[in-house]
């Protein structure tokens, strides 16, 4: 039963990282006139989110909020980016809970 419960806990995250990324991959990739494919988005540790894209990093630290559904994230040599989930994203976030 534990080892059921725990792999449904996994199966749900994994399910809500795929959906951040899409997202965060769509923004940058209509932002900056690229296919989302060029968009590389990693976790480090837990703490950080990072986009490079075109040449940039862009980082968004995750502090209290890991659910924070409009994330910003800042590059020095560029304007902050902010990500915004379409209505499909929350629904599909609304069902991995």
């Amino acid at each position: 039963m534990t080892y059921f419960f725990a792999l449904k806990l996994e199966i749900a995250f994994v399910n809500r990282t795929d959906i951040y990324r899409q997202a965060i991959k769509r923004t940058f990739a209509d932002l900056y006139g690229v296919s989302p494919g060029t968009v590389d988005v990693s976790w480090t540790t837990g703490k950080t989110i990072v986009v490079q894209c075109v040449g940039k990093t862009f980082l968004h630290p995750i502090l209290s909020d890991p659910d924070d559904d409009a994330p910003e994230f800042t590059c020095l040599e560029e304007d902050p980016v902010i990500v915004n989930l379409t209505d499909d994203e929350r629904r599909r976030l609304e069902l991995t809970v």
